[in-house]
């Protein structure tokens, strides 16, 4: 899982980052929100792990920013942030973030965090699998069913013809009309 760390306080920043790659997570870190931007865009990260107060971006915007880029369109935002108040909750929550962490975040959690969202993306990736063989399935289904009208249809023409010759036949040889729908 690819993971982007964008915190100016760069001690927990790098700490962070070291911690992560030590449990197998390829990650990038940097420090301000519009290296960050860059960042995202280059290496599309599953998941980004946003400070709030940054300089020359805040987390907020970054967060507007993220959601407005197509190939990050799935990507996880987690704020990593002092502000826990309500009104900061607000914002994180408008902004796009999916998850709010209260600094100073504990390693644990972040990894507890990290590896739901790995198992809800790989959820997310069988969900969509099994969506697209059920539209397959129904398309074939449909088609199936229009074949099996269609054989329907042809052995109904079938029985009319054949009802048709036995009329013929019993007028021929003198016998009891069949009358036009009798049998059928």
């Amino acid at each position: 899982m690819r993971v982007l760390i964008a915190d100016d306080n760069r001690d927990a920043a790098d700490a962070l980052g070291v911690l992560l790659r030590l449990s197998g997570y390829e990650v990038h870190v940097t420090y301000d929100g519009e290296s960050a931007l860059a960042l995202a865009c280059a290496h599309l990260p599953e998941c980004l792990l946003l400070d709030i107060a940054m300089p020359r971006m805040d987390g907020y915007t970054l967060a507007r920013r993220v959601r407005e880029e197509a190939a990050l369109a799935g990507a996880k935002l987690v704020a990593v942030t002092a502000y826990s108040d309500g009104e900061h909750l607000r914002r994180a929550h408008e902004a796009g973030f999916d998850h709010h962490l209260v600094k100073p975040a504990d390693p644990a959690e972040v990894e507890r965090l990290l590896q739901m969202l790995e198992q809800v993306m790989r959820l997310a990736g069988k969900t969509e699998e099994l969506a697209r063989l059920n539209v397959a399935l129904a398309s074939d289904t449909k088609e199936l069913l229009q074949e099996v009208k269609e054989d329907i249809q042809e052995v109904k023409e079938e029985v009319r013809e054949i009802k048709k010759e036995l009329r013929e036949i019993r007028e021929e040889n003198g016998g009891p009309e069949v009358p036009p729908g009798a049998g059928a």
